[in-house]
């Protein structure tokens, strides 16, 4: 099966992150459970289509695949199930973009894409054809607008041409320290006409490296009057306030260690990443705007004890567990999904509720030549 492997961009990622409707939603409560409904969705791909994808975006009545691979993003019509543009492009010359970390799609028109290489988003369509290019300024001591679609998921969003964005502190992770921490943000704004950057106000928690050192990887909502986020090493939901404030929300999963682990400064490799990859932790934080909760995605601490067991989870993570938070940020219900059916990075939210890739590589019912998807429903 072409499962995807890129052996570009993930270890990149890694080095960093150790060197980062009309009608009103009925209202749900804690009787809500979400489930997996047995519905599959399969849309079939061509064979140079990895069957997991490095970035899925929903818009409208496409499903628009981010693919690594090819410097390339293909609309999938989700009525028809089929293919209904492809657009590659080229990395250098006139029309060249780079290479394509993420995008963000604002209208059919209105196409963004992302690099980490340079601080550069360029303006595209459907044409394929680049309408604009707008150089931005990083605020002192961050790196470039991070938008990844299928890690930590922090989609950004466009509020009065000013784009919000995640970003990260380049620091070596070892490094990291509570005063570093408090100087600095999580995302900022980029002016989309001057290109000026400035900060958000986005600030880490003031205890979050209290007991001790913890990955920082963040996961944020951004929505038009604060932002809700999540931490890797954190049980607490938080809220952002446009006049700076900041309110918790208790949220801790009970499949979950009670006290999250700390990264081990003296441990060797296989204590790192068995941290990054097999303790418990929280990752991508999604907003369903159809029935107006949180999606949050957990990992459960897996018992490994050999290196060869922790590689594979790079690409193929175990059991996981999904939370739902009401709009008060009230945990109303979680549900644990076992390994080898799903790949919980690969998702989307339509009016029917939540999308998981159906294509883990221990799936036997997986397809090489399709994306498959299965319907998660929330019911009351």
């Amino acid at each position: 099966m072409h499962y995807f492997r890129n052996q570009n961009h993930y270890p990149f990622l890694l080095i960093l992150f150790i060197a980062f409707a009309c009608t009103e939603p009925s209202k749900h409560s804690e009787s809500s459970k979400l489930e997996a409904s047995g519905e599959i969705l399969r849309i079939p791909i061509d064979s140079i289509t990895a069957n997991i994808s490095t970035g899925l975006i929903r818009y409208e009545d496409y499903l628009v695949n981010v693919n690594w691979n090819s410097n390339a993003l293909q609309f999938y019509d989700l009525n028809t199930k089929e293919l209904h543009k492809e657009i590659t492009y080229q990395q250098e010359g006139p029309q060249g973009v780079g290479s394509i970390l993420g995008i963000h799609i604002q209208n059919l028109d209105s196409i963004l894409l992302f690099t980490q290489t340079v601080p550069v988003i360029t303006l595209t369509d459907t044409t394929g054809l680049v309408k604009n290019r707008i150089k931005y300024e990083n605020p002192e001591g961050h790196t470039n607008a991070f938008v990844h679609n299928a890690y930590f998921g922090s989609a950004p969003r466009l509020i009065n041409n000013q784009l919000w964005a995640k970003t990260h502190i380049p620091v070596q992770y070892s490094k990291m320290t509570a005063d570093l921490m408090k100087k600095s943000v999580m995302g900022y704004r980029i002016d989309l006409e001057s290109g000026s950057s400035s900060k958000t106000g986005l600030n880490y928690p003031d205890d979050y490296l209290d007991r001790g050192l913890k990955f920082y990887e963040p996961s944020l909502v951004f929505q038009p009057d604060f932002t809700v986020y999540s931490l890797f090493g954190d049980h607490r939901l938080f809220k952002q306030n446009q006049d700076g404030s900041l309110e918790t929300f208790e949220g801790q999963s009970e499949y979950l260690d009670e006290s999250l682990p700390l990264f081990p400064v003296d441990g060797e490799r296989f204590d790192t990443q068995k941290y990054l990859t097999a303790s418990s932790r929280y990752e991508t934080l999604l907003f369903d705007e159809y029935r107006e909760v949180y999606y949050r995605f957990a990992y459960p601490t897996l018992q490994i004890e050999k290196e060869e067991d922790l590689m594979p989870l790079r690409e193929n993570p175990g059991p996981f567990v999904i939370q739902v938070f009401d709009e008060d940020l009230t945990l109303i219900t979680e549900s644990y999904f076992e390994g080898g059916i799903y790949f919980p990075n690969n998702h989307f939210i339509t009016e029917k509720g939540l999308y998981l890739s159906a294509n883990n590589p221990e799936n036997p019912e997986a397809e090489e030549d399709a994306f498959r998807f299965e319907l998660i429903e929330l019911k009351d």
